[in-house]
């Protein structure tokens, strides 16, 4: 397995979103919040190999479905986006809870139809579950950040990161999935 974590050069999250959808066979967005700024630029960078699933619906309901779309796209990169944890944590969602999640549809999915690598821009909640994801089952990974390292926390204040916080980061919440 190889683990990639990119700095991108710029300080804004679109360009590593766009980046992300164009080296990808399919993205597929977890969200409980579908029509955020972010979900919404997601969507448009994809274009018809996207795919969205709700938080809410059963894990293996939402696995059924990916299953079925990467197998007829024959998908060996899958982009993983969706919230941020602020996002979540406006609904009463936990960190945990996401990862967990994430970590419950694409296990699934992974098991009938293994994923090549996966992608995602590393943002709180979602995109950071699908790195600590591939990490727990061996999955090749690429994460993209915005220059220095930047996501938001639960408040959807800016953090900055160093490569070594993000390493450990994904490890850690990684060694907590089951």
């Amino acid at each position: 397995m190889s683990m990639v974590i990119v700095e991108h050069k710029s300080h804004s999250y679109a360009p590593r979103t766009f980046h992300n959808a164009y080296v990808a066979d399919l993205t597929v967005a977890i969200a409980v919040d579908h029509s955020t700024a972010g979900e919404l630029l997601t969507r448009r960078s994809a274009g018809k190999r996207f795919l969205a699933l709700n938080f809410g619906d059963s894990a293996i309901d939402n696995a059924r479905l990916l299953f079925a779309d990467v197998k007829k796209r024959r998908v060996r990169i899958l982009n993983v986006a969706g919230n941020g944890i602020y996002t979540f944590t406006k609904s009463g969602i936990r960190r945990e809870t996401v990862h967990q999640y994430v970590y419950n549809v694409l296990q699934q999915v992974h098991q009938f139809y293994p994923i090549a690598k996966i992608v995602s821009g590393g943002q709180t909640g979602v995109d950071i579950a699908g790195a600590m994801t591939a990490y727990k089952l061996g999955i090749d990974m690429e994460i993209t950040f915005p220059k220095g390292f930047r996501q938001r926390n639960e408040q959807g204040q800016e953090v900055y990161n160093t490569y070594d916080q993000i390493v450990e980061q994904i490890k850690e919440g990684a060694g907590r999935l089951v």
